[in-house]
Parts: structure tokens; C-alpha cells; sequence
């Protein structure tokens, strides 16, 4: 009749006993004690509409309406969720089906890792090598390699390789793929070209070089309402900085630049604000850690009107669940980056 209340089932007898108060409580004053109890043991007994009636209207005086209660969600009116490298908890990440499937479990947004192959294109992955995330089999389109070199070349820096004759044809996301395999990195281009209308993208470069910033400036000239649809993110400071100028330069200063920062405590936070402040950059994004992003952090980041995210990271691995993302939500964060697991899932459709 009733569920557990933070993961503590009730107590034998625990059920009917508080039906029977819930009940006398709402009938006392039409019906004597005895008649009450036996409305209780009938309804229980024979499944009637009653106990669902009751079912809810315990839960609304125990514990909360619905999931998003036992969250509690009393902060800002929303906090937009967003994608990491896509819907990862199910799909390969940063691939065209992750992406693609982040939004179809009700994403706002997705962030995807972006890489500078050796001949100029912008395409997506995190690590700056394929070992990590690509098929030791090699597809048909590289058969013609000998397997002692394409196993080399998985290990060889990645703006090394040319997307055109190599990186685009490597299968990656094999231990992940179940229902989405067959999957390559694909250019950036392509990954914008999937984001519906109304939702965008947090593009992480993790190249830090001048020939990242050009390529990444003119990316966002090439593309339409860059401003709705983008928003660049990174961690080196400076790299991220000679962006923002450089799309002010070419009349593009409402594409927002964001730091990213695994900062160590609320003051190392605190400090981040400022300089990223300083830098003209348009917000700061920390990993998802309560001790961290404390309510003078995002008043901090507020105050100087930054946007404010936070990003699951593996180290904390209570960072990426429904309490986590509630928590936040309270905080009045502007976006929560999630692999979006199942119970992230289930907190979201609540929420909505």
C-alpha cells in the first residue's frame, strides 16, 4: 500500500495500522470507530477503489505527491537538462545516435567533446586518441590495413589523422552499442544538424591551440541563429577567452563561451567566478559536488550575471542520480549535464 520512505521498508503491520488512522482520521466525524475499522479490512481485503483513493491521499500527507517530491524542487522554474556526450548511460558517446537519443529522452540540450583532425575538420570525441572508445575490429571500409597498423594508429594522437581517410570510417562504441551500433565519429557539422529545433548543443573543445579558435569561429559564422543553437565550453581559460574575442571580432558576440573547471572547493569556485568574469566570458560550468556549488557559488556566479552548470563526473558517483539533479535544481542551477540514467529519466518525467 504504501512505498519506502528513503529506502526503509515499513515495519510489519506498519501498512494496515496507518491506512486505519489515515481512514479514521478523514471519516471519524460521520462514522463510529468500529464501522471505520471495518471499511479498512474490506477495502484492503477486496482491492476496491477505495485503496487507491487512500494510497494517494497517505502519500500527499507522508511523503510527498509524486517522485518529484521526494526531490524536493522548490528552486528556480527550470533547470535545463542537457545530454553528456549525448545519452551516454545507453548509447556510445558522442555519436549521432547518443545525440539523437538524448533528445528523445526529453533533453533540453546535449554536450558533446570536440577534437581538430590533421586535415582541418571538427568532429567528436573526448580522448585526444581512439584507444578508449573504438572497436579493436576494423570496419570494411579500413580492411585494406594491416591490423598490426590500425592498431597502431589507435594510438596515435588523433589530430595526427585525417578525417577523410581514417577517422571517419573507425567503429567506435562496440561495449555500448547494443541497440546503436555500427557508429562513427562524426564531424561536428553533422552533430549541429541533429539538434531539433528549440534545443542546442555545448560544444567542449578540447583542442587548445589558435587553429581550434579560428576553425571553431568560423564554424559558428557557417552555421544559422549560432547564438539559439551553440553555446562553447573548455578548460583552458585563455583559449576560451581569444574565442569569445574572436567571435566578437566577426559579429558574433551572443555566442556564449563558458569555463569549465574542476574546482576543488567553494573558494577555488568563488575565485573561478571572478576571473572568468574578468575574462568576458558568458558563464562557468563546475563538476556536479554539493560541497563545491554551494548556494554562495551560484549566488556569486548570479551576481555577476554568468550562467551557472554543473557535470557528472565519475570520481563522484552520486553526482549523476534524480537526488543529485534535484539538488541542484533547488540551487537554481542554469543547466545539470547527466549521462541520463534511468532514475535521472524518471526524475525528469516527473518534473515535466
Amino acid at each position: 500500500l504504501l512505498s519506502t520512505h528513503e529506502g526503509r521498508a515499513p515495519r510489519p503491520g506498519t501498512i494496515v495500522s496507518t491506512a486505519a488512522m489515515g481512514i479514521s482520521h478523514m471519516v471519524q466525524p460521520l462514522v463510529p470507530s468500529a464501522l471505520v475499522a471495518w471499511l479498512v479490512a474490506l477495502a484492503l481485503l477486496s482491492h476496491v477503489s477505495i485503496v487507491s483513493a487512500l494510497r494517494a491521499h497517505l502519500w500527499t500527507q507522508w511523503q510527498g505527491p509524486a517522485v518529484v517530491d521526494r526531490f524536493p524542487t522548490t528552486g528556480q522554474a527550470e533547470m535545463l537538462m542537457v545530454g553528456h556526450r549525448g545519452a551516454s548511460f545507453t548509447a556510445p558517446e558522442n555519436t549521432l545516435a547518443s545525440i539523437q537519443l538524448a533528445f528523445q529522452n526529453g533533453a533540453a540540450g546535449v554536450e558533446f567533446d570536440v577534437r581538430r583532425s590533421a586535415d582541418g575538420e571538427l568532429f567528436l570525441l573526448h580522448d585526444d586518441t581512439l584507444r578508449r572508445t573504438a572497436n579493436v575490429q576494423q570496419s570494411g571500409h579500413l580492411s585494406w590495413l594491416p591490423p598490426d597498423m590500425y592498431e597502431a594508429m589507435l594510438d596515435k594522437r588523433v589530430h595526427e589523422l585525417s578525417y577523410s581517410e581514417f577517422l571517419q570510417h573507425v567503429e567506435v562504441g562496440l561495449d555500448a552499442c547494443e541497440e546503436h551500433c555500427f557508429q562513427h565519429p562524426c564531424l561536428l557539422a553533422e552533430a549541429i544538424a541533429a539538434i531539433p529545433d528549440g534545443r542546442f548543443a555545448l560544444v567542449e573543445l578540447k583542442d587548445n591551440d589558435t587553429e581550434t579558435v579560428r576553425l571553431a569561429t568560423e564554424f559558428a559564422k557557417s552555421i544559422e541563429r549560432p547564438e539559439e543553437r551553440i553555446m562553447f565550453i573548455g578548460l583552458e581559460l585563455k583559449m576560451m577567452a581569444d574565442l569569445k574575442s574572436s567571435l566578437v571580432e566577426v559579429g558574433l558576440p551572443g555566442v556564449q563561451v563558458i569555463s569549465v573547471l574542476a574546482a576543488l572547493s567553494e573558494d577555488a569556485a568563488l575565485e573561478h567566478i571572478l576571473v572568468t568574469k574578468a575574462a568576458g566570458l558568458d558563464g562557468v560550468d563546475f563538476e556536479a559536488d554539493s560541497r563545491v556549488v554551494t548556494p554562495r557559488v551560484v549566488a556569486a556566479a548570479r551576481e555577476q550575471d554568468l550562467k551557472i552548470g554543473v557535470w557528472v563526473w565519475d570520481e563522484i558517483p552520486s553526482s549523476d542520480g534524480a537526488q543529485s539533479a534535484a539538488n541542484f535544481y533547488d540551487l537554481g542551477i542554469s543547466f545539470f549535464t547527466s549521462d541520463l540514467p534511468p532514475d535521472v529519466l524518471s526524475w525528469m518525467s516527473a518534473l515535466n
